[in-house]
């Protein structure tokens, strides 16, 4: 999952996954030929002659896409959206030349922001300078050109792409100085590529294990030819995405020209902000120097709310927002609503035609965008909309296991909290607990719970559930992951689980620390919560009614150590 680890000079505090890429041109001049007549009328014999075939002067196997792979770290300011704003802030990336004069691809979000770009180069001491020649905030790249000539290049790979392909994900994991390279398959040839930060119409699933700081680096075939640019990773189902080639490739062509493609020159993400969510947009994390961001007065921290007088961000993508730059030239005017959270103002004005100017206040100055402090308070009545704090045991809540073994799950109440603990090691163990005494058509669960355990776990929240129908249900993982299903099977034939969308989100709370989870299903429509912020919404008319509930998922790996605060059933 893409996000900046960022570290002060001194201490690491956020690193990114980062990767660059260069493509050059091969000039050819043509030579001149003389044709001397024979002296004589006699026949020539004319030899045949070796004819050489140029080589490509670029990498053609695996052993050697090491010399055209470098570590980018990036030193600047950041608004994280969690963090707030970090100064001096310093994370690292990958990147890789398609240039021997040092044209490289990265990821956009490794060179935001960064007041300084260093590269480090085929193991070498002393970094060398980068310098940005273009960006695309909504693909998710960037060309830079790094300083020297000769160096080792990648190749893209021009063949078909299919499931099954054999690829190597090279790379500096964690900002660590040394390369590393891991070994896959494609498994998904067209992935969602809507994220919260970026938006591309697919992109390629594989299995070569990446981490924070391979972001932009190559993936590539036994051969070294370039299949993808690695961007996001979901480690708890050990799925791991890139941005496919034959996508960036006409992208990577028009930003070595140094000609920006959607993009305000900045690194922002979706979100949707307010007590109800009345100002969806994109926060944006960091600004470069010069872009149309950056004359337009825009700072790290604002959230762009409208562009065009069209709402942004309102599925938690940056679709919308994309699909408007990319309908635009980077030259157009484009009129922008902003709110500027540190101060409460509504910001507007007209990109490339000057500075925005303030217009009012929005009336959220006591607003706090991270509520996980948020406290509630119970009726002690069965009503059909409540808080359940858990003090006592209740049948008005009823337990099933979807999957697993009774004798490792242990569900019980103590101390004002309902608990869950799943030890299985041999099975995924899927838990359940239904109230069971009202159907709900639109309703809303908000949960509080805290992770205990030092592993990959699952909060779920169900709605519509009925048990012959099925249910939808959103399963929350503790490292900010996410999917929404609709379960229409049979539990018994274990096949049951559709998923609507998945995606992931950096404002969970990793540890051992309280999250706040909200699933709204209202109409045909199901909205996900967490912490606070809207984090994706998706259309499904499958069912209409049914109970609600709350879970908790392990996937092999145990002890899971989940309790529950409390969790209220509202209106939305």
């Amino acid at each position: 999952m893409k996000k900046k680890i960022l570290f002060p000079v001194l201490i690491l505090m956020m690193v990114i996954m980062a990767c660059n890429f260069s493509v050059g041109n091969v000039a050819e001049t043509a030579v001149p030929t003389t044709v001397v007549a024979p002296v004589e009328n006699t026949p020539v014999e004319v030899k045949p002659t070796d004819t050489e075939v140029p080589k490509s002067g670029a990498v053609d196997n695996i052993d050697d896409v090491q010399g055209a792979v470098f570590q980018i770290v990036g030193t600047g300011t950041i608004n994280d959206v969690d963090q707030g704003e970090m100064l001096n802030a310093e994370w690292g990336g990958t990147g890789f030349f398609i240039d021997s004069s040092g044209i490289g691809v990265t990821n956009n979000h490794v060179v935001a922001g960064a007041a300084l770009l260093k590269a480090y180069v085929n193991g070498e001491d002393s970094p060398r300078n980068i310098r940005v020649l273009g960006t695309s905030e909504c693909a998710d790249l960037a060309v830079v050109q790094v300083t020297g000539s000769d160096f080792p290049y990648l190749e893209w790979y021009d063949s078909t792409v299919k499931t099954g392909l054999d690829v190597y994900a090279a790379g500096f994991p964690l900002v660590e100085p040394e390369y590393n390279l891991t070994k896959g398959i494609v498994s998904k040839t067209n992935a969602d590529g809507q994220t919260y930060w970026s938006s591309l119409s697919y992109i390629y699933g594989h299995d070569a294990k990446i981490n924070g700081g391979n972001s932009g680096g190559p993936l590539v075939t036994t051969e070294g030819k370039v299949v993808g640019i690695n961007y996001m990773s979901r480690a708890t189902v050990d799925q791991q995405f890139a941005i496919p080639a034959d996508l960036a490739k006409p992208i990577v062509n028009e930003l070595k020209d140094k000609k920006n493609v959607a993009s305000l020159g900045m690194d922002g993400q979706a979100i949707v902000f307010g007590p109800n969510g009345e100002y969806p947009g994109i926060w944006v994390q960091s600004i470069s120097t010069g872009g149309i961001a950056d004359k337009a007065g825009i700072k790290p921290g604002d959230i762009i709310h409208e562009v065009e007088n069209i709402l942004v961000a309102t599925d938690g993508t940056m679709k919308e927002y994309c699909d408007i730059l990319r309908s635009h030239e980077d030259t157009d005017p484009l009129k922008v609503t902003i709110y500027r959270y540190g101060t409460d103002e509504i910001l507007e004005g007209t990109l490339n035609s000057g500075e925005i100017k303030a217009t009012g206040y929005a009336g959220l100055a006591d607003y706090s965008y991270d509520d996980s402090s948020s406290t509630t308070t119970t009726t002690g009545t069965n009503e059909p909309f409540r808080v359940e704090e858990f003090d006592e045991y209740s049948d008005w809540w009823t337990y099933f296991l979807a999957y697993g073994n009774e004798d490792y799950a242990d569900i019980y109440f103590d101390g004002g909290r309902l608990k869950f603990d799943l030890t299985d090691p041999n099975s995924d163990t899927y838990a359940y607990l239904m109230y069971n005494e009202y159907y709900y058509e639109d309703v809303f669960i908000h949960a509080i719970a805290e992770n205990r355990g030092k592993n990959s776990n699952s909060v779920s929240l169900i709605c519509r559930y009925d048990e012959v129908k099925g249910w939808y249900e959103v399963n929350i993982g503790s490292d900010g992951l996410y999917n929404i299903y609709r379960f229409d099977g049979s539990l018994d034939s274990g096949d049951g689980y559709k998923m609507l969308t998945s995606g992931g989100s950096n404002n969970i709370h990793q540890g051992k620390d309280f999250n706040e989870y909200t699933l709204s299903c209202k109409g045909n429509t199901l909205t996900l919560w967490i912490n606070g912020v809207q984090t994706n919404s998706v259309k499904d008319n499958s069912f209409k009614e049914g109970l609600i509930g709350i879970g908790v998922s392990s996937y092999g790996v145990v002890p899971i150590n989940v309790e529950f605060e409390s969790v209220e059933i509202g209106q939305p």
